[in-house]
């Protein structure tokens, strides 16, 4: 086992917890030069190409706070399942999620994908397009006859 993808996602989980507007630029250490970055709004590659990202998102939204649930991983790649809490047109809100990261041999990131729902946090927002995103939840919702 690679002793290093271990302090590699832990470096990540950390880097998650404490990354603010001033610390961004830590991608650097944390990135190879040639990784990527995707997510269900973005793709990215290059280590500045991420840093622009992330520090987008504190441009976008006020307060980001990430919060790492679970960390899991072996010797080439690893999971940090999240919680990030933010406030968005004054209102606090959350959006759980994953990061998927795979590692070079050196512990630096070369690819990292998130997975979360962008349908309801940040499209539903918007007045016209929310109402018509509820009514598609209602009508592809599954719909049991089993009490809970």
């Amino acid at each position: 086992m690679k002793i290093e993808s271990k302090l590699s996602l832990a470096k990540m989980a950390a880097f998650f917890t404490e990354m603010s507007p001033s610390n961004v630029a830590s991608v650097r250490e944390l990135y190879a030069v040639d990784a990527t970055f995707r997510d269900p709004i973005n793709e990215v590659k290059g280590v500045k190409a991420i840093e622009e990202v992330m520090a987008d998102l504190f441009r976008q939204l006020k307060n980001i706070r990430i919060v790492v649930r679970e960390m899991h991983g072996d010797e080439d790649a690893g999971c940090l399942l999240w919680n990030m809490h933010y406030e968005f047109r004054g209102k606090t809100r959350t959006i759980p999620g994953v990061s998927h990261f795979r590692f070079q041999q050196d512990g630096k990131v070369m690819a990292q994908e998130d997975f979360w729902d962008a349908s309801f946090v940040l499209y539903g927002e918007f007045p016209g397009l929310g109402l018509a995103m509820r009514g598609i939840r209602r009508m592809v919702q599954v719909k049991t006859s089993v009490a809970s």
